[in-house]
């Protein structure tokens, strides 16, 4: 069989080689796209060597009436476990930390990483420039102020100068001797550090306790031995995480608590638990959606197959064997899957580049910035091989169905045919076919796809439309974050009201005030303890929000006050201690009584921690959600002012006259009024702290939906590609039915009632099948039901809609059939 053959009998069926090719390349474009997407966030490896046999260790505690959980570790903790431990090559310490850079220029906010000398061997990185950090500097009796820069720092900031190596830079206003520049594109395992301090220097650059609180907050990372796996050094750990703590209790109060410790693999820390499974659904959504594409090509193989019988029988009857047949018509369809297949992954090439996820939005919550999800989607060579490996696998599948009815052909039958222009046992959807059956799957796996497409849009126009409390228009954000040990807690107050007093100056500014978070991205926790009522056990005090504010708070934030008072300047350390509540607060807490003049106090960490120094609740104000709208936020929020305690570091919103971004130079400038070596960070408007608070869901929704589209347009092509093949079929019946008085609207409604009869059974078990499948998504579902009987009803019904839509074409084209015509033709 010559290609040349081939080609010719596709380019005389082009219309048809072409509604095969862009099919394919849309179904093979879009998994592999997929698959691009879901290789960088779940199985590519991060960008270390032999990252395979990295691992992050953690400490895993259950404390008595709280739910377990993982924590990092505390110096002196982590000290023990590297003293300890057998199962890695080498353990190392490290830290996010932001910091200001100074001295040489314009003060600059940038990550970095505080880490032990051991985080390089680890890592397996080498400086390109100089040195990295020694064990002699990692020496808590004699720390060294040496910092280590990335290379894009190093070529921002001083042009890629070779002689920054020994020059005096400040950090957090500490004077440091810059000793390395780092290879390109290494960012840490934070993925973000910009510089690279020695943990033991800390206490001096960031927080004046990192060596001696008792506080989990360091990461801990390993570098599993040759031959060790990672169930062995689990097993090791767990022992070894219990005399840890035996030795240095977590809390001190409960010597006796659970401890053990565990060791993740880095590729499996990297991504939130519901997210891999979220991330895994949309794989099986788009499997199923290119299974409708080859569902669709194989119908219309098949119904190019049933017009080319005589022909076929013919040749047959000439002498060619059926075998012969079945490989021509098979390579024939193969060669149109493998074009098809191969434009689709020079399309997905192309999407790559296009579709790009928000930025950490498949990254777990919880690891303070420690561990970057490494996700950034690449077309690569594993996306090249998952791409032709697919083409290959989806012509087998197209190209060999189709052509079997060769190897059935009977040849009289199919001559008979081909001379009365209408098949034996003429084509109809109202008996078991192969093409029917194939329509059925189609509508089934097209509900289950618009379901989900419709369940995820529900969603996230669900969580669009929860007032978040306040009022973020015109509303600008950022962070200033000084160290702990320049601008310890008991200046802090002082130094945020010369802040405050410097921004309010701003052209523009109508309001200004602070808190530890932004609205829908996260609050500090505490536990609540109440006047006059028994004291809760270990674990039991209920969780609530805390919050450090300035007076002006709720009038900039568009906060109702429900009853009592705001806050006044008077309300400082000298005044006594005062507080305001949320709404849900006051009903959660004080159901039958008046909340105002009861009097609170809260667990460790902000200064109002005892009965002594307990705050008179004085107002009530509206509910604000702070955590994400999926997290079931705890609404039952305790407001303090700032100037009775308060932590430096701290997020300023600035209510403004017009755009909130326009002023962002002038409050640069008043920043640095107040400490030059001091700079703003994560600038953003308040509307888009919001917006990306839902940016996972509303790219879950884009792409379901943009699926779900697809699976639609795909479904109900096939419907319309085989009904329209059985009407030219059929001429012949439908012009004696004309020709015996058939109105045309019986035509169409015998057409229509036949073409939505296998529609309508593959809706009924797609029903059925996305009743079980979308419990899957309940996790990822906010305010809706997985079985909400709306979006079960409006999908189906655009389906049915469609189907019907595709029938009604060849309905009205079976009208127009000359009887004449029809009958000469026999």
């Amino acid at each position: 069989m010559r290609y040349s053959t081939m080609f010719r009998a596709l380019l005389r069926a082009r219309g048809l080689s072409l509604a095969v090719i862009l099919t394919l390349a849309l179904g093979v474009g879009l998994l592999t796209t997929t698959f691009s997407l879901l290789n960088g966030a779940l199985w590519r490896l991060p960008p270390f060597p032999d990252a395979g046999r990295i691992a992050l260790l953690y400490l895993e505690r259950d404390p008595q009436g709280e739910a377990p959980r993982r924590e990092r570790w505390s110096f002196a903790r982590f000290e023990l476990l590297r003293e300890s431990q057998q199962s890695f090559e080498d353990v190392a310490s490290y830290s996010p930390a932001t910091l200001t850079l100074s001295g040489d220029a314009e003060a600059e906010v940038i990550q970095g990483e505080r880490v032990s000398a051991s985080y390089f061997r680890v890592l397996r990185v080498r400086a390109i420039l100089g040195r990295v950090i020694t064990d002699a500097e990692d020496d808590a009796a004699a720390p060294a102020p040496v910092v280590v820069l990335s290379h894009d720092l190093w070529t921002r900031r001083w042009g890629a100068d070779t002689s920054v190596i020994g020059r005096i830079i400040r950090v957090n206003g500490v004077a440091m001797s810059v000793i390395g520049v780092l290879p390109r594109e290494f960012g840490g395992l934070s993925g973000s550090a910009d510089v690279w301090i020695p943990r033991t220097i800390s206490p001096q650059v960031t927080y004046a306790e990192y060596l001696t609180t008792n506080q989990n907050f360091i990461s801990a990372v390993g570098r599993l031995r040759q031959g060790t796996g990672i169930n062995a050094a689990q097993s090791e750990l767990a022992l070894l995480g219990a005399d840890i703590n035996r030795a240095i209790p977590s809390d001190p109060d409960d010597p006796q608590e659970r401890v053990a410790a565990t060791a993740t693999p880095l590729n499996d820390a990297r991504v939130d638990g519901a997210v891999r499974r979220s991330l895994l659904i949309l794989l099986g959504g788009v499997a199923l959606l290119h299974a409708l594409a080859c569902a669709n090509v194989i119908n219309l193989l098949l119904g190019w197959a049933a017009t080319r019988q005589r022909e076929f029988a013919v040749r047959i009857a000439l002498g060619t064997s059926a075998h012969r047949l079945f490989g021509r018509m098979s390579g024939e369809g193969a060669l149109l899957a493998v074009l098809g297949g191969l434009s689709g992954v020079v399309l997905a090439y192309w999407a790559s580049t296009v579709i790009v996820p928000p930025a950490n939005v498949w990254a777990p919550r919880n690891f303070y910035g420690s561990l970057a999800p490494f996700d950034a989607p690449s077309f690569g060579f594993a996306e090249v091989f998952f791409g032709i490996a697919l083409t290959g696998a989806t012509a087998l599948l197209v190209a060999a169905l189709p052509a079997l009815g060769v190897l059935r052909l009977d040849v009289l039958s199919g001559i008979r045919a081909g001379a009365r222009g209408v098949s034996h046992g003429a084509i109809t959807l109202r008996r078991p076919t192969a093409r029917g059956v194939i329509v059925g799957v189609e509508a089934a796996l097209a509900v289950l796809l618009l379901l989900v497409a419709g369940l995820l849009i529900s969603s996230f126009q669900q969580m669009r439309q929860t007032k978040t409390g306040v009022n973020s228009a015109g509303v600008l954000t950022f962070w200033v974050i000084p160290s702990e040990a320049r601008v310890p807690p008991a200046a802090a107050p002082e130094f945020i009201t010369r802040l405050l007093d410097a921004l309010a100056t701003v052209p523009g500014v109508m309001g200004a005030t602070v808190d530890g978070g932004a609205p829908l991205a996260g609050s500090a926790n505490t536990v609540l303890f109440i006047e006059g009522r028994p004291t809760p056990g270990s674990g039991e005090a209920p969780p609530v929000l805390r919050h450090y504010i300035a007076p002006d708070h709720f009038a900039t934030l568009g906060i109702p006050l429900l009853r009592g008072r705001a806050f006044i300047p008077a309300d400082n350390a000298g005044a006594a201690n005062v507080a305001i509540i949320s709404e849900t607060a006051a009903r959660r807490f004080w159901p039958d009584e008046d909340p105002l003049g009861q009097r609170v106090w809260f667990g460790a960490g902000s200064a109002f921690t005892s009965p002594d120094s307990s705050a008179e609740i004085i107002g009530i104000v509206g509910d604000v959600v702070y955590s994400p709208f999926d997290q079931a936020p705890n609404l039952a929020s305790f407001y303090t002012p700032y100037a009775q305690f308060t932590y430096a570091s701290r997020m300023f919103f600035l209510r403004t006259t017009g755009d909130p971004l326009s002023i962002v130079p002038e409050a640069r400038k008043a920043v640095a009024s107040v400490d030059p070596e001091l700079g703003i960070r994560d600038v953003q408007s308040l509307d888009d702290v919001v917006r990306g608070s839902w940016a996972r869901r509303r790219f879950d929704a884009m792409l379901f939906g943009a699926f779900g589209t697809a699976a639609l347009l795909l479904a109900g092509s096939g419907i319309f590609a085989v009904l329209a093949h059985a009407v030219a079929n059929r001429r012949r019946e439908f012009g004696i039915r004309s020709a015996l008085g058939a109105q045309p609207r019986t035509v169409v409604w015998h057409v229509v009632r036949e073409g939505m009869a296998f529609p309508l059974v593959g809706m009924l078990l797609g029903v059925i099948v996305s009743i079980a499948v979308t419990r899957l998504l309940q996790s990822t579902l906010y305010g809706i039901s997985p079985r909400d009987p709306g979006v079960f009803a409006t999908s189906i019904a655009v389906l049915m809609v469609a189907a019907a839509s595709a029938c009604l074409i060849p309905a009205l084209r079976a009208t127009r059939v000359d009887p004449t015509e029809a009958m000469r033709a026999d």
